[in-house]
């Protein structure tokens, strides 16, 4: 060691050295002091730790000795113990599994109106300036009136009126519960943008409306429109709430025919989860029962 080697040089320096002065003689000698009681209290440091790392070798043999014991104790368990402690585990994680999934349908909910905030609020100064516009329209002086002989224009949106404010304002409305005010924007929006990126979204929305004021029988209309129109992005979960709009009609064998149309459509979503977790509850399989012909 450092220490070990410094105290052999001062040695050897009072020994070549007999000449130097008494005080200096007196300061070697207390450092060759200093540096014993350096070595002796390195020594009992060392002695230290070998001591606690005997005492945490003791230990963890001992816990491993423990832990042999219960593994042979688990071992000795009868078979049936296993299959009724297995069991129990099973339908717990089946009745955790039941509850996971409805709240994150719950979740999913939530996460969708919090994405349309934040896209409202992205474009909260083109909305501004859309109310700016409709106001300096409401200000100018009115059309003159049509002649009896010119063609009537095709009905359309007011002035000002832009797919995207219409689209959030429905949006926003329904997100505050106005069902009635938000159904309006979006049949208008329907009427008069149709055509665009969200109109199967509208349509969705509106069977949705329906069905959180406990319209069933209009729900169920909106979710087929929905269905009818081309492949698109509402498509799998319009099938999934027409399933859950059956059942609460009473129709659960058409219902459970959606939830599995959804399982067989879109394996791996939330919606194939979701609609797992309801043919569940209805204490049905996720497959088809078999059809038996008659002989």
């Amino acid at each position: 060691m450092k220490v070990m080697r410094v105290g052999i040089g001062l040695a050897l320096a009072f020994v070549l050295l007999p000449a130097v002065a008494p005080a200096q003689k007196r300061e070697i000698t207390e450092m060759n002091r200093d540096v014993a009681l350096l070595q002796e209290e390195v020594r009992n440091m060392k002695k230290a730790d070998d001591e606690r790392f005997n005492a945490i070798d003791a230990a963890l043999k001992q816990i491993l000795d423990q832990i042999n014991s219960g593994n042979r104790q688990v071992a000795g368990l009868g078979t049936g113990l296993k299959d009724q402690m297995t069991k129990g585990v099973v339908n717990q994680v089946s009745a955790v599994g039941t509850k996971v999934d409805a709240l994150g349908e719950d979740f999913k909910y939530v996460k969708e109106n919090v994405s349309e905030v934040i896209e409202r609020l992205a474009k909260i100064e083109q909305k501004v300036l859309d109310l700016n516009t409709a106001i300096r329209t409401m200000q100018a002086p009115p059309a003159p009136p049509a002649t009896p002989n010119s063609t009537a224009a095709p009905s359309g949106p007011p002035p000002g009126t832009s797919a995207d404010g219409l689209y959030k304002d429905a949006l926003r409305d329904k997100s505050s519960a106005k069902y009635d005010l938000a159904l309006d924007e979006f049949r208008n929006y329907l009427a008069w943008f149709g055509d665009s990126e969200y109109g199967p979204n509208a349509q969705y929305y509106i069977g949705e409306i329906y069905y959180n004021q406990k319209n069933f029988d209009e729900a169920l209309k909106a979710f087929d429109a929905v269905i009818a129109l081309p492949k698109n992005n509402k498509t799998v979960t319009a099938h999934f709430m027409k399933g859950r709009t059956l059942v609460l009609l009473g129709e659960k064998a058409d219902g459970a025919r959606e939830f599995r149309a959804v399982i067989q459509t879109a394996p791996g979503s939330d919606e194939a989860r979701r609609a797992q977790a309801e043919l569940r509850n209805l204490g049905v399989t996720a497959s088809a029962p078999a059809t038996h012909k008659k002989k």
